[in-house]
């Protein structure tokens, strides 16, 4: 018997974990599968070993392991993969297979680029916005990923779009503070798919620059949230791994 586990990052902030239950919640909504299960890789409960593990109790033999997760980074290549290992040697009669992420999909770009325009955005050229993801120090591919992004927004949106990171390189606060000192308005978009800590960081330095530098506005933009078009994107990705 197949069954579905969706793995969430987790957060500091109940009510993004929360959010992102009741968005799975909906999802599975949208799959046939009789067993769906919810892991969180950190901070939060259920745990991913304590879904996978629920989930082969009840009679579960093949797992289909959707990480809802933007890109793939330490955690995709490293973490989930660790724990699934784990799984298989206590469990060698257990399927295991992952669908990949999604951050790159025509959906989410399209996502990306409305969280931009529900800013009722003016299109100037002293306008520019900035795209935030969490990064990598020890991964470029989250930001090569992200900056793919930014250049097909701005091939959209026909404006300079730009993109930097918490933790990896190019790094937000100095990426702020240089796009500040060349436009009027900066419209920055957290490339998350909710409100967590990260999202707070982000506008917490957004406030620190915009008292230093009054004459340029910075404004934020709301995160995906799970959006319709993410729904879309996550059940292409099982459909594309299960068939």
């Amino acid at each position: 018997m197949r069954a579905i586990i969706y793995i969430g990052n987790g957060t500091q902030l109940a009510e993004g974990n929360a959010e992102f239950c009741t968005f799975i919640a909906e999802i599975k909504k949208k799959r046939p599968e009789m067993i769906q299960e919810l892991g969180f890789l950190n901070m939060s409960y259920p745990t991913i070993e304590i879904a996978c593990e629920k989930a082969i109790a009840i009679g579960a033999d093949e797992l289909i392991i959707v990480p809802v997760f933007l890109f793939s980074a330490t955690n995709i290549k490293y973490e989930i993969p660790k724990i699934l290992d784990s799984l298989t040697r206590k469990h060698p009669d257990i399927t295991i297979k992952m669908t990949k992420t999604f951050g790159f999909d025509p959906e989410i770009i399209a996502l990306a680029k409305e969280k931009i325009l529900q800013t009722n955005i003016n299109f100037t050229k002293s306008k520019a916005v900035l795209l935030v993801g969490l990064g990598s120090e020890r991964d470029s591919e989250p930001a090569n990923r992200l900056y793919s992004v930014s250049q097909l927004l701005e091939k959209q949106l026909h404006l300079p779009v730009f993109h930097s990171e918490i933790k990896g390189e190019p790094c937000y606060p100095k990426v702020l503070e240089n796009l500040i000192t060349q436009f009027d308005k900066i419209y920055i978009l957290p490339y998350f798919l909710f409100t967590g800590a990260h999202v707070v960081a982000i506008d917490q330095e957004r406030l620190h620059l915009q008292k230093l530098y009054p004459d340029c506005e910075t404004i934020l933009c709301e995160s995906f949230h799970y959006h319709p078009l993410l729904e879309i994107a996550i059940l292409q990705k099982i459909t594309e791994l299960i068939g």
